[in-house]
């Protein structure tokens, strides 16, 4: 297929080969005291590309990427979308059946590893398929390629000398990456994130840009806010600032190191800005413009405290921001905003009919413009027509609207739990409690946290005969579970969970009982 205008104004590393050629020497990428200016990064990601392609990458194959955020992840990213292939990030906490059910639904023949996480792929090894080479982050260790099970690559021996422009073989429609969703109500799915969505996604915030903004980055790599961040940065040719994963004590210190101009606050992050003690310098820096997802309780304090602006928006992986501020002007301080240009949106009932202003419902999206949202779940059809019914993509999310058409997010409708600023699937942490053999069923919901996000809380029903105490069922689930999945709370009973009529266990009320007679992990309050 012919590459059009269009497909060079909306593909991100089009539009960086551009900015190549017109502002080579602008810095793209700085992390700590390295600099990638434009022309540099573009030819470093053609170096990248000619070597994936010397290792059978193609158009249309998947690269399992599992490294640390920084300038490589972006390097990575952008080498493989030059061959029209896909990068299928891998959250770095994964491991068990989560890496297990990620790696064999994404079916690549390539990965590229983080060395200390090898030994979760090994531990594996017997059930994975299809994958012939691992290449191992950020190089190989000699005592790596012992009874490996793959053919294990040192990472620098995929990067060639050849930096010359490649042939142009992405068109706006093809897939860029599969974004694992958390798995909310069973397996991950596996979005299909075309570059005209990852454009669509992005061109909001670009929109509120200056070409001199420098945006700080610290949000992690295998999210799909990497393709927003650093695509609002490509549109407008902004520099992007890295650092690795947030820190609060260093926010400030990096803002004020790399000048920068424009970042984000996502979760509790908000709270722990605010509880930093007051400081004479907290006006002496250049950041003017905050992303704030969602916008905290203390959002005025927040701002005359550091004096920025904020805009903030409502955004999930299936869709493009179907909901954002206008600009810096929010309505007001509670509401996502109203639907972008292009985007239609309702709020429904269970059947799909649109509900009386202020009453809630669940948040049903479409956009005018093809291929601007999700091109279905990866290899699960099923799914994709549950979420697609009646051509709208259902969120899953409960929304309320006032009359003056702004939109407002209440509770998620489906189980999910959102804990240090991760969403954890309540289907895959009860997976991991039922497999204790002392345990018979369980349920994970989610409780308050005194920071303002949620906490996990597993009811577990243990079987006849069996005791258990709660210390030993997370020291059970610590070696099986990302340490933001294990639970905080665990009450564990001898009656059954409480069920509706078909059978389902009634979460509801599990989260209206709270933590009552609940083990702590952290002891007595």
């Amino acid at each position: 297929m012919e590459i059009d205008q269009k497909s060079r104004e909306r593909v991100f590393h089009y539009i960086v080969e551009d900015h190549a050629r017109r502002m080579p020497d602008k810095p793209c990428l700085v992390m700590n005291d390295r600099v990638l200016t434009y022309g540099e990064f573009d030819r470093e990601v053609n170096r990248w590309a000619r070597g994936f392609a010397a290792r059978g990458v193609a158009k249309g194959d998947r690269v399992l990427v599992m490294i640390t955020s920084g300038i490589e992840h972006v390097v990575i990213w952008q080498a493989i979308s030059k061959l029209g292939a896909m990068i299928v990030p891998v959250n770095e906490a994964y491991k068990g059946a989560m890496l297990l059910h990620q790696v064999n639904d994404a079916d690549a023949r390539l990965a590229i590893v983080h060395g200390r996480h090898l030994p979760h792929w090994e531990a594996l090894a017997e059930e994975i398929q299809g994958l012939e080479a691992i290449a191992v982050y950020p190089d190989l260790d000699p005592r790596e390629s012992l009874d490996a099970s793959w053919e294990l690559i040192p990472f620098p021996a995929l990067r060639t000398d050849d930096a010359s422009p490649m042939p142009a073989v992405a068109h706006y429609t093809d897939p860029m990456a599969i974004f694992y969703t958390s798995g909310t109500t069973g397996p991950s799915k596996g979005v299909i994130y075309s570059h005209a969505q990852a454009h669509a996604t992005a061109l909001p915030i670009a929109k509120l840009c200056d070409p001199d903004d420098i945006f700080y980055m610290y949000m992690p790599m295998f999210h799909v806010g990497l393709s927003q961040m650093f695509g609002f940065v490509a549109i407008a040719g902004l520099t992007m600032a890295i650092r690795e994963k947030f820190s609060v004590h260093n926010f400030w210190p990096d803002v004020r190191r790399y000048e920068a101009t424009i970042s984000i606050l996502i979760s509790t992050m908000p709270s722990f800005l605010a509880s930093l003690p007051p400081d004479p310098r907290d006006r002496d820096h250049t950041l003017k413009k905050m992303i704030i997802i969602p916008l905290p309780p203390d959002l005025d304090a927040i701002k005359e405290r550091y004096g920025f602006e904020v805009t903030t928006f409502f955004n999930m992986t299936e869709i493009s921001v179907g909901i954002t501020a206008d600009g810096f002007n929010l309505a007001n301080n509670t509401s996502c905003g109203r639907p972008r240009e292009g985007v239609q949106a309702r709020i429904v009932d269970e059947l799909d009919e649109e509900v009386p202003v202020g009453e809630i419902g669940e948040l049903v999206l479409r956009a005018d413009n093809p291929w601007e949202f999700n091109s279905g779940y990866w290899r699960n059809p099923e799914k994709t027509a549950e979420a697609w019914r009646n051509q709208w993509l259902h969120t899953g999310d409960a929304f309320r609207r006032d009359a003056e058409g702004n939109y407002y997010f209440v509770d998620r409708l489906k189980d999910a739990i959102r804990r240090r600023g991760e969403n954890i699937s309540s289907f895959e942490v009860e997976r991991e409690v039922d497999a204790h053999p002392a345990v018979l069923e369980s349920a994970a919901v989610a409780v308050p946290s005194e920071h303002g996000e949620d906490e996990v809380l597993v009811v577990a029903t243990l079987a006849p005969g069996q005791s258990l105490i709660a210390e030993e069922l997370c020291t059970f689930l610590a070696p099986r579970l990302p340490r933001y999945m294990v639970p905080r709370y665990v009450r564990l009973l001898t009656e059954e969970l409480p069920k509706t009529p078909t059978g389902k266990i009634r979460k509801a009320a599990l989260r209206e009982e709270g933590i009552a007679e609940a083990w702590d992990a952290l002891g007595p309050s």
